[in-house]
C-alpha cells in the first residue's frame, strides 16, 4: 500500500468522500466479560469510575503506551493508568481489561510479530459516521499518549514522523459527517490501515532506545 500523505489525507477528510470508520471488534478478555463486547465494558467501566475518556481515546493511550515504553515491562503500571484517566484509583476490573488490551498491543508490535493490531472501534454494522468519530477520538488518545512519553521528543525532531503525527492529528481534528456509502469505505480502510502503519514506525523507531522510561 502506498503511503497517504498529509495532503491525501486532508482532501479525504475535507470532501464528501471522507474515510468511515471501520469498527472492528475486539474479544480480548472475555473470561472477564462474558458476553459483553470489550468496547461496551470499557465504557461502563469508565463511566463507573468517573472519567470522560471515551473507549476509542482509551485505547489510543493504550497503544501510544504499548508502542513508545519499554517493551520488557510486562506489566502496566495502574498509576500510569490512573494519571491517564485522572483519577486517583482504578478499579480492579478496568485495571485487569487495560492490562490485557495492553499486553495484546505489546505483543503485535513485537519484533516477528504479525502486526495484527486491532483498533478498539465500534463494529462494522455501526453507522459509517459514528465509526469514524470514534476514529478520531483514537488518533486524539494516541496523539495523547505520546505527548506524555518522557523519551517522545528524539521521534518527534524526526521529520517523517512528525509529518505522520500531524497527518493522524488532521483526522482528530475532523468533525465532518461521513455518510455510509462504499467509496468512504474504502477510503476509511486505507486511513485505518495507514494509521497502523504509523504506530508500527513509531513503536519501530523507539525501540533502540531499551533502557527508555515508561
Amino acid at each position: 500500500m502506498g503511503r497517504l500523505g498529509p495532503r491525501s489525507i486532508q482532501s479525504r477528510l475535507c470532501d464528501g468522500c471522507t474515510s468511515p470508520g471501520t469498527g472492528l471488534s475486539h474479544t480480548i478478555g472475555a473470561r472477564i466479560l462474558g458476553q459483553q463486547s470489550v468496547t461496551d465494558s470499557i465504557t461502563d467501566l469508565l463511566k463507573a469510575a468517573g472519567s470522560d475518556c471515551g473507549p476509542a481515546e482509551f485505547h489510543g493511550q493504550i497503544v501510544a503506551h504499548a508502542a513508545l515504553a519499554d517493551r520488557r515491562q510486562k506489566k502496566l503500571p495502574q498509576q500510569t493508568v490512573a494519571d491517564w484517566l485522572a483519577l486517583t484509583t482504578v478499579s480492579e476490573d478496568l485495571m485487569q481489561v487495560t492490562s490485557e488490551l495492553h499486553q495484546a498491543a505489546v505483543e503485535s508490535l513485537e519484533e516477528f510479530s504479525d502486526f495484527d493490531l486491532t483498533l478498539l472501534l465500534p463494529d462494522d454494522d455501526a453507522p459509517m459516521d459514528e465509526r469514524f468519530s470514534e476514529l478520531t477520538c483514537w488518533c486524539s488518545g494516541f496523539l495523547h499518549g505520546v505527548g506524555l512519553a518522557q523519551h517522545a521528543d528524539g521521534l518527534l525532531a524526526q521529520p517523517d514522523i512528525r509529518e505522520m503525527l500531524e497527518d493522524l492529528a488532521a483526522i482528530a481534528r475532523s468533525l465532518a459527517p461521513v455518510p455510509d456509502s462504499e467509496d468512504n469505505e474504502s477510503d476509511f480502510m486505507e486511513i485505518l490501515e495507514y494509521i497502523r502503519v504509523v504506530v508500527l514506525t513509531i513503536a519501530i523507531d523507539a525501540e533502540p532506545s531499551p533502557s527508555r522510561p515508561a
